[in-house]
């Protein structure tokens, strides 16, 4: 196991890339264990996207620098608030 040694950035984009790039395989004990995070309660769902609306997410969402998945959630979430709100 490696330490990992963290250097001085001279901005936050320089950060981010650091970080981004990071594989922390190299870093983490190996006890043959796995990680596992117990969610009773939460579960991901797939759903079907039409082609054109996934590219324009997939467009959307490099534009503002996050995962399809997490724009897909702030967007329902928003949608979700909205529609209640409006009730």
């Amino acid at each position: 196991m490696k330490k990992l040694h963290v250097p001085e950035f001279k901005n936050r984009a320089e950060e981010a890339a650091f970080w981004d790039n990071l594989d922390t395989a190299d870093f983490m004990e190996d006890d043959g264990e796995w990680f596992r995070f117990d969610t009773p309660h939460k579960r991901a769902i797939r759903v079907a996207i039409l082609p054109e609306i996934a590219e324009e997410l997939m467009q959307n969402a490099q534009a503002q620098g996050v995962s399809v998945e997490t724009l897909v959630n702030v967007l329902l979430v928003e949608r979700i608030r909205d529609s209640v709100a409006t009730t």
